[in-house]
C-alpha cells in the first residue's frame, strides 16, 4: 500500500497535480447502517400514524382551550373594581367642572382617581402569570 502511494505521488509530481493520499476503501459490514425495517402491512402503519396525529391534535386543542380561559384571580377582580372607580371619579370631576363646582372638590376627585388608578395597575400586575 505504501509503495502504491509513493508511485502515485511521484506520478502526480511529474504531472504537476495535487495529490491527496487516501486510505483504500474497505467494506466493513459491522458499521454499515441497517436498512429501515418496513412494516409488513402498510395500512397498519398508516393507522398508527393517524392515531398519533389525532392525539397531537387533541392535545393542542386542549392547550388552546386552557389558554383562552384563565383561572379566577382576586387581584384581577380588585383591579377591575378600582378601574371602574377611576372612571367614576373622572366623570364626576368633569361633571363638576361643567357645572362650575369648587376647584378643590374637583382636585380631590382627580387625586382619588389617580390613587385608584395606581391601585388598579398594581392589581393587574400582580394578576399576571
Amino acid at each position: 500500500m505504501e509503495r502504491e502511494q509513493t508511485e502515485q505521488l511521484s506520478r502526480s509530481r511529474a504531472e504537476n497535480e495535487r495529490f491527496i493520499p487516501t486510505a483504500p476503501r474497505e467494506t466493513d459490514t459491522r458499521s454499515a447502517p441497517e436498512p429501515a425495517s418496513q412494516p409488513a402491512d402498510p395500512p397498519l402503519a398508516l393507522q398508527r400514524i393517524e392515531r398519533l396525529l389525532t392525539g397531537m391534535s387533541d392535545r393542542l386543542e386542549t392547550l388552546t382551550r386552557e389558554r383562552q380561559h384563565r383561572d379566577f384571580s382576586l387581584a384581577r377582580l380588585i383591579g377591575w373594581v378600582l378601574q371602574f372607580l377611576v372612571v367614576g371619579f373622572a366623570i364626576a370631576a368633569v361633571a363638576d367642572w361643567a357645572f362650575q363646582a369648587e376647584l378643590g372638590k374637583q382636585i380631590v376627585m382627580l387625586l382619588f382617581a389617580g390613587v385608584f388608578q395606581l391601585g388598579a395597575l398594581t392589581a393587574f400586575l400582580l394578576s399576571r402569570e
